[in-house]
């Protein structure tokens, strides 16, 4: 049976250049933080819309990791350091809190008695995720572009067959689907969501999905 943990969960999410992904799992395991997932991203910097967040190649490594909030945030700061995301094209960080975790055993994670100094982030960006049919992710780019967005990335979560779905925040990505990330200033997140929404209909069925969260932290910004 999968465990429901019971301890204050975040997602780290770090997007990096090819063949980073290996090094920013090994520097969140001397963390503490135990196995990652790693998908790639492509970038539509032919657009030139990834140049204000750092992202102007094309290619993406995206490691997601999951660990209690204290760990999360321990390691963003890690990962971060090493990899110098202050430097532009170094890649980006953020964190995000989970509402339930599933199949992620932290009986081993002793908690820390020594009181730590409280860090406060003000949640200045949020991360707009939408799933659309392939080859329209281009185009979503675009029009979020036009709302005011500075860049963002395109997530390919494949499976390793053409029947296989891959689960993402709860959700079915069939390789006829591409997800695109979005990191936006939040006073700028609802036009940006409306835009997409009207122009990709996507309160008809089968035509997309579109959510937003909220982010603890970010890094590497530009």
């Amino acid at each position: 049976m999968q465990q429901l943990t019971n301890h204050s969960m975040e997602l780290v999410v770090c997007i990096v250049n090819p063949n980073e992904a290996d090094r920013v799992i090994e520097l969140a395991r001397k963390k503490g933080i135990e196995g990652g997932t790693v998908f790639y991203g492509e970038g539509t910097s032919s657009k030139g819309v990834l140049a204000a967040l750092g992202l102007d190649t094309v290619r993406k490594e995206v490691v997601l990791l999951i660990a209690p909030e204290e760990q999360a945030t321990e390691a963003l700061d890690y990962i971060a350091f090493k990899k110098k995301m202050h430097v532009k094209n170094k890649g980006i960080g953020f964190r995000l809190s989970l509402s339930q975790v599933l199949g992620i055993y932290t009986g081993s994670i002793q908690e820390k008695t020594q009181q730590i100094e409280e860090r406060e982030y003000k949640r200045m960006y949020q991360g707009i995720f939408a799933i659309v049919n392939k080859g329209e992710a281009e185009d979503v780019m675009d029009l979020a572009q036009e709302a005011g967005a500075q860049g963002g990335t395109i997530i390919q979560a494949r499976g390793s067959g053409s029947k296989e779905a891959k689960r993402i925040f709860n959700m079915d990505i069939v390789p006829e689907k591409e997800m695109i990330l979005i990191i936006s200033e939040e006073s700028q997140v609802e036009q940006i969501v409306q835009k997409i929404s009207r122009e990709q209909d996507i309160n008809e069925p089968n035509k997309g999905i579109v959510f937003v969260v909220d982010l603890n932290e970010t890094r590497g910004i530009q």
